[in-house]
Order: C-alpha cells, then structure tokens, then sequence
C-alpha cells in the first residue's frame, strides 16, 4: 500500500476593501438614522459584507454586543469590528480587525483570526465578486504581524484602470470598486447602487443610487447623461432624491462635493 503526503493547506495575509460604518454617539440617535435610511432602502445592505468601526464609541464589550446584534437585527451583515479593545476578542463578537498602516490605503483592512475565503463565501455574483475583490478575511496566522519598514518609491505611481460596465445595471445589482472610477455605459435601474473610490460615470440614466469617493476621494464626481436619481452621495455625503431640485432632474448633470455637501449643476 503506497502512502501519500496529505495536500497543505495554504494561509495568508492579505489587505481587503470593505464598505465600513462609522456610528458616533449617542448610539440611539446614530441608529435611529440608520432606520430611516433603511426604511428609504431596504436592500441596501443585503448582500453586502460591512465593517464597523467603533473607535468613535465610548462602549465596554457588553455594549459592543448589544450594538451588534442590534445591527445583525436589521440584516446587516458585520464582517468585523475595527477600533475595537483586543480584550473584547469572544465568540459573541465578530472578528477584530487592525487597520493596515504599513503604506496601505485608508480604506484597507486587515483580519487576524479568520478564515481565508473567496467572494463566493459571501454569495456575490461572478460580476460583484470581479467589482469586490474578495471581499472576505484574511487569515494571519501569528496574530499581529510587525508592520513592514515604510519604503521610498521613486518611480512614477501606478494607474489604476477604471471599472467598465458595458452593459445596463438592472434592480438590485450592486456594482462595487474601490480602486477608481467606475464607468457604465448604459443605464442604472432604480433600486441599483454603483459605489466607487472615484468618480462614476453613466452614460444613461442614473435611476439608482450612486456613491463617489467612497475611500475618501473629496475630488470624487458624478457624471450621468439623465439625472433621475434615487440617492447621490460623495465622500460620504448623501443628497437623496426629494432634496434634488427640478431645475436639474431629467438633465445631464455633474455632482460634487463642496463645503460638506453635494452640489449639482448641468452640463449643457
């Protein structure tokens, strides 16, 4: 009888995107709003791995667990805790994560604890898990890795391709990419969400909701040849559709960020 090596299982650590929620105090009030931008868009969240970042929180563990099952009782799906005490590490919590400093992004993350997975473990589509980029943990093993030297580069920064959907985006796609801008070349339903780190561009109707910059870029726009939009939002700041003015509805339009809220003109 020959004997085989058992196939190795491979671990890694890696840094991931993630769409994250900031609540600040009082929890109450912060959820309260959150309610309502769910009775506005139920489906918002499905689907959809979150991170929520409690470091604006003054909370002990217990309080950590009641705010997340409140959370997990609205269908939002938490995929870790950042910000939060290291102590509070239990099984009644979700994973803790450290935010990357080591010359990663803002909005990167990184898991420690967890199981690797793939975009499928999420139940994302082959189009969403392309958009997302395995959105997912990264299992390291030792725990809290030392962060790696800072490096000088001197060559010229890389250029990060636009996503480029050449199709409509119909009801309920959500269409993600944090890495830049992101481009539809036809239409966007309603009840359709695009977020991208950068500018987004419709070449048709925006009938959906739309989320520019959504690591951070304040330069982030939003171009659509027709604005009949459900929701606009840059960098964070949310414009939804009755606060539209019909002087621009109907019309193609850039959106943008100025003095902390969303201005829209048109473009012809």
């Amino acid at each position: 009888m020959t004997e085989s090596t058992p196939r190795s299982i491979r671990f890694r650590g890696r840094s991931f995107d993630a769409l994250t929620l900031e609540p600040d105090a009082p929890i109450e009030d912060w959820i309260e709003r959150l309610d309502v931008y769910i009775a506005q868009f139920p489906f918002f969240f499905a689907r959809k791995s979150i991170v929520i970042d409690v470091s604006n929180l003054q909370i002990d563990r217990r309080g950590a667990v009641q705010f997340v099952n409140s959370l997990t009782g609205r269908g939002i799906r938490i995929m870790g805790l950042a910000g939060a005490d290291p102590a509070w590490t239990s099984e009644d919590l979700p994973p803790l994560l450290r935010w990357s400093r080591s010359g990663a992004k803002e909005n990167q993350i990184q898991v420690d604890g967890a199981t690797e997975a793939g975009g499928a473990a999420n139940g994302l589509n082959a189009q969403e898990q392309a958009a997302f980029k395995e959105i997912a943990a990264a299992l390291a093993m030792d725990g809290l890795a030392a962060p790696a030297a800072p490096s000088v580069s001197r060559s010229r920064p890389e250029t990060v391709a636009p996503l480029v959907i050449t199709s409509p985006v119909r009801s309920g796609q959500t269409i993600q990419y944090f890495d830049g801008d992101v481009t539809i070349v036809g239409s966007v339903a309603s009840g359709a969400d695009i977020i991208a780190g950068g500018s987004i561009h419709v070449y048709g109707a925006l009938r959906g909701r739309a989320f520019a910059g959504a690591g951070g870029e304040a330069t982030a726009r939003i171009f659509c040849r027709r604005l009949e939009a459900e929701l606009l939002a840059v960098t964070g700041v949310f414009m939804t559709a009755d606060e539209i003015k019909a002087s621009v509805r109907g019309q193609a339009v850039q959106a943008w960020l100025e003095q902390d809220s969303v201005k829209i003109a048109r473009l012809d």
